[in-house]
């Protein structure tokens, strides 16, 4: 149980110290990209006041120089362009940990200029959509790769290998543009975009406040209006995911039926139900729920072509809105919160890891990734 605890320990202190690295680099970028940016504003301010003391008779050219000067020095005490470079990156980095960044120039997302309030309206959508999606394409890929591995290199693992090779070259912003084009534009049985959700959900609350619908209308309505604006792009994602993770389960499954341990479960008289699912499905569960919290973490991060495709206010549209706008601390807020949740991910999957898998010792000196 000490040396359970003590590899917890040594676990959770490696990937803190890596997101704090990565914290650092990204308050380093930040303080670099805003000096450069504010160093030609500053610039541009001080040509525009020297034009102006140009006009002026009055003042010699010595006067004029000291007045340039003087307001040059004000400027960049008001632009934060002084002072220690290490402390701005030591204070960018406090904010970027505790989400402290402010408020962007506009609100892009959710009814509120705060960048942390956008990012968390934003991650709340991609989890509905790309974690739904993920836990979708997971289950029946592994379904699906279980049956395929029970037969290898028959009709169904053929017909499986095939489409997995098939869905994995498709880039998913082209099969959801395809998607658009036959479901949305050809037959309209299905939105363009999928941002005009939240208006339909803000006039259904408001009618089922007014006492025009009932509870039960209410509540079925709702889950049909996320359904309608989320089919298109949910379908998308399950299509282009499904196969490559099907496969993934066929060759490891196939890979750990080939070791002796199956062999001896066979010669006991156990039924292949019983040797599938007690005890390969067991030995291949470390890579295969790798793999999936992988795949999850990772969809939280949205896509950021494909979102931008859908109009689905997710993580991935809400960067490439950072990105167009230039708004460094919402890229910095989104950057870190992707990268928190891929930390602790790791961090649980190394702590899964011991009891998955009795071969590996809890050692607090040994480590999974």
């Amino acid at each position: 149980m000490a040396s359970l605890g003590r590899t917890i320990a040594v676990q959770v202190v490696s990937n803190l110290a890596a997101l704090i690295i990565i914290v650092a680099l990204i308050s380093a970028l930040l303080v670099f990209y805003s000096q450069t940016i504010l160093q030609g504003v500053v610039v541009e301010m001080v040509q525009e006041f020297t034009r102006n003391l140009a006009r002026n008779p009055a003042l010699t050219p010595e006067q004029k120089a000291q007045l340039i000067n003087l307001y040059q020095q004000a400027l960049e005490v008001r632009f934060g362009l002084v002072g220690n470079p290490i402390s701005k990156v030591y204070h960018m980095m406090i904010n970027i940990l505790t989400l402290n960044l402010g408020s962007s120039r506009n609100v892009y997302m959710g009814n509120s200029a705060s960048i942390s309030s956008q990012i968390i309206f934003a991650l709340k959508n991609t989890v509905i959509l790309f974690f739904t999606a993920t836990l979708i394409s997971i289950v029946i890929g592994l379904a699906l790769g279980l049956y395929a591995a029970r037969k290898p290199h028959g009709i169904i693992d053929s017909l499986l290998s095939f489409f997995a090779v098939l869905s994995a070259s498709l880039p998913m912003w082209w099969v959801g543009m395809l998607m658009l084009l036959v479901f949305a534009f050809w037959n309209h049985w299905f939105p363009a975009q999928s941002m005009p959700v939240y208006f339909a959900i803000q006039q259904l609350s408001q009618a089922y406040h007014s006492g025009s619908i009932t509870t039960l209308s209410y509540i079925l309505e709702y889950i049909r209006t996320w359904l309608y604006y989320m089919a298109l792009p949910l379908t998308t994602v399950v299509l282009v995911s499904i196969g490559g993770w099907a496969y993934i389960v066929r060759n490891v499954v196939i890979g750990k039926m080939a070791e002796d341990f199956v062999m001896t479960a066979r010669a006991k008289g156990l039924s292949e139900r019983k040797v599938l699912f007690g005890h390969v499905l067991r030995a291949a569960s470390p890579p295969i729920v790798t793999t999936a919290a992988l795949s999850l973490v990772s969809s939280l991060g949205g896509a950021i072509i494909s979102e931008t495709v859908f109009g689905w206010p997710g993580m991935g549209l809400l960067f490439w809105i950072a990105i167009t706008n230039s708004e460094p601390m919402l890229i910095a807020g989104n950057v870190y919160v992707t990268v928190l949740l891929f930390i602790i991910t790791i961090i649980i999957l190394n702590i899964l890891y011991v009891f998955l898998d009795p071969r590996i010792k809890t050692s607090g000196s040994q480590q999974v990734f």
